[in-house]
């Protein structure tokens, strides 16, 4: 019941749709108990030698045809409201899912991978879909004819009516009991098949290598383990659910011979009449029938539910909070961090303690507005951590971030967004046109403003070759283009977007110098006049910075400029010294 409580509460708008196909299936159910109430009272005054008439073969005939056109019509009704409120549910929760994604910090998911992540916006929900149209229906379908049937005798006679009842009330523990014992393993199932999913993305994404490297076989075992891991839980779950499922109708069907045995003791008794518990036995299995039913539906309810608590796992992450009342947008876009620590969700969890690996330790700097700030370190330094905390994706565990003066987390979400761009290391660009790509910065933007963006970006160079410059069709993810103009036209969607603070997170570590030289043309056009907080790797980009700060272990371990951190001799120096030997190394 809880889990049908949860589920109804994220069917939204669908859920009086779906009610109404559960409905409609027990109207079908009860309409068929109109022919077999009818043919229950042929069938008696036949018992009792009581002469038919042809009104009585009339009324009979009447009321089966009434009770095949309700069925028709309530069937028809009940597969639409179903099958289309199903479709319109899980579609909503999809759309809520990715909806929810986009608001929940970005280090929440832990260690998810994104083949889990896919498995859970795909064959979960499917599987919730395929038991709203087909198995939620089934309830109500089920419980038509048993009600009716058992109400009817037992205004008659009610040992029999508690002889037709008590193997379906018996039934229900074995099913509860079966449904605890399978609940885990469900969960397990459903982790298997997303592992599976995994693997089997991470194997296309992955081709190129795999064939550099000739490790097919090696990959091919790591794949097949996860689809026999697949296997093997889903025939352990077969296994498991037949002995219960056998179980419940083993009980179901001896209803058969206690309703004979009642049914014979009150004749004897004088208790009931022969006529009604020959009509009983004769429709005694069309009773049991639609709740034998039910138990095929056992193993898509457990899938279901299984589906749903993944579904719960991701819905139940707090959404990073939003302001009541927003403040006005600050003026002022110097940024400010106050004593900042961040703890990643991923390892507290990993620990199984409160608080894990702090990622920044007391981390407090003033990027001053219009002047370049430049964040290097060590890998794992967490440097990427502070624009990650900067834009948003997350909040400190404990600490301030403002922005001229003010807290971000009182700025509402579509005035910081106006207020940050980021361009990223690894670009994304989306399936359309170069010009779209560039315009996903700012909707709506002219052609002009676009054209611009990327001259300011050094793109328009290699636009202007491409077969139909800006309306050049883009692969899947920018497929054709080489890492430096896919970079340019990421600095040309932040030129677009025109905000006071630029994040620049290693947006030049893997590219060719000829690349190189357009993209940091770029930059320069980009940052002119904007607050600009850049992670580097390669310290002879940042030497023109206005204020290096270099973290060390999650903590700053000095600031300065170039030529100050130099002649300090310390953690800046010996990086900048292990970069010259490098420069000088060769094969």
């Amino acid at each position: 019941m809880k889990q049908l409580v949860t589920m109804f509460r994220l069917l939204g708008t669908a859920r009086r749709a779906v009610l109404g196909g559960v409905l409609m299936r027990l109207v079908q159910s009860l309409a068929l108990g109109i022919a077999f109430g009818s043919a229950m009272r042929l069938v008696a005054r036949i018992i009792n030698g009581e002469q038919v008439d042809h009104g009585t073969a009339l009324r009979t005939a009447l009321a089966c045809a009434a009770s095949l056109l309700i069925q028709l019509a309530a069937g028809w009704a009940a597969a639409r409201l179903s099958w289309l409120a199903s479709y319109r549910a899980v579609a909503n929760m999809r759309l809520a899912l990715l909806q929810h994604l986009r608001v929940i910090p970005v280090n929440a998911l832990g260690r998810r991978s994104r083949g889990d992540i896919a498995a859970l916006l795909s064959t979960d929900l499917q599987l919730i879909e395929d038991f709203l149209a087909e198995g939620m229906p089934r309830l109500g379908q089920a419980l038509g004819i048993p009600l009716l049937v058992i109400v009817a005798v037992g205004l008659n006679d009610l040992a029999l009516a508690g002889a037709l009842a008590l193997p379906i009330l018996a039934m229900v523990p074995v099913m509860s009991w079966s449904s605890k014992k399978l609940a885990a393993l469900a969960d397990r199932r459903q982790a298997a098949q997303a592992g599976a999913s995994a693997r089997m993305i991470d194997l296309v994404t992955a081709m190129p290598a795999l064939r550099v490297y000739s490790t097919r076989e090696r990959t091919e075992k790591w794949y097949n383990q996860a689809v026999e891991e697949f296997r093997a839980i889903s025939v352990e779950m077969v296994h498991r659910l037949i002995v219960p499922s056998s179980l419940a109708g083993l009980i179901l069907m001896l209803g058969i011979p206690l309703v004979a045995a009642t049914g014979g003791w009150s004749v004897s008794e004088s208790a009931a009449s022969a006529a009604l518990v020959g009509v009983v036995l004769v429709i005694v299995l069309s009773v049991y029938q639609p709740v034998q039913g039910l138990l095929s539906t056992n193993e898509s309810w457990q899938m279901a539910q299984a589906a749903l608590r993944r579904v719960q796992d991701i819905s139940d992450i707090p959404a990073l909070p939003e302001p009541e009342n927003p403040v006005q947008s600050p003026r002022q876009f110097d940024v400010e961090l106050s004593n900042v620590n961040y703890v990643y969700p991923s390892q507290a969890q990993a620990s199984g303690k409160a608080r894990g690996t702090e990622a920044l330790s007391g981390v407090s700097l003033h990027a001053r507005a219009g002047e370049m700030t430049a964040i290097v370190g060590p890998s794992g330094s967490g440097k990427s951590t502070v624009l990650s905390l900067i834009s948003r994706f997350d909040d400190p565990t404990s600490g301030s971030i403002r922005i001229g003066g003010v807290n971000l987390k009182d700025i509402a979400a579509g005035d910081r967004s106006d207020l940050v761009t980021v361009v990223f290391q690894d670009v994304h660009l989306f399936p359309g046109t170069i010009a779209d790509n560039i315009a996903a910065a700012r909707p709506g933007a002219s052609r002009g403003d676009i054209e611009r963006a990327a001259r300011i970006a050094c793109a328009d160079e290699f636009i202007a070759v491409l077969p139909d410059d800006y309306d050049t069709v883009l692969g899947e993810d920018g497929a054709g283009l080489s890492g430096g103009q896919r970079q340019r036209l990421s600095i040309a969607r932040a030129a677009l977007k025109d905000a006071p603070i630029v994040l620049l997170d290693e947006a030049t570590s893997a590219l060719d110098p000829v690349n190189e030289a357009a993209v940091h043309r770029g930059i320069q056009s980009l940052c002119q006049g904007r607050t600009t907080i850049v992670v580097a790797h390669k310290l002879a980009t940042i030497q023109a910075a206005d204020r290096i700060v270099v973290l060390d272990a999650g903590r700053i371990a000095e600031t300065g400029t170039y030529r100050e951190l130099l002649d300090r001799g310390g953690v800046y120096a010996r990086l900048w010294k292990t970069t010259a030997e490098l420069e000088e190394w060769a094969l």
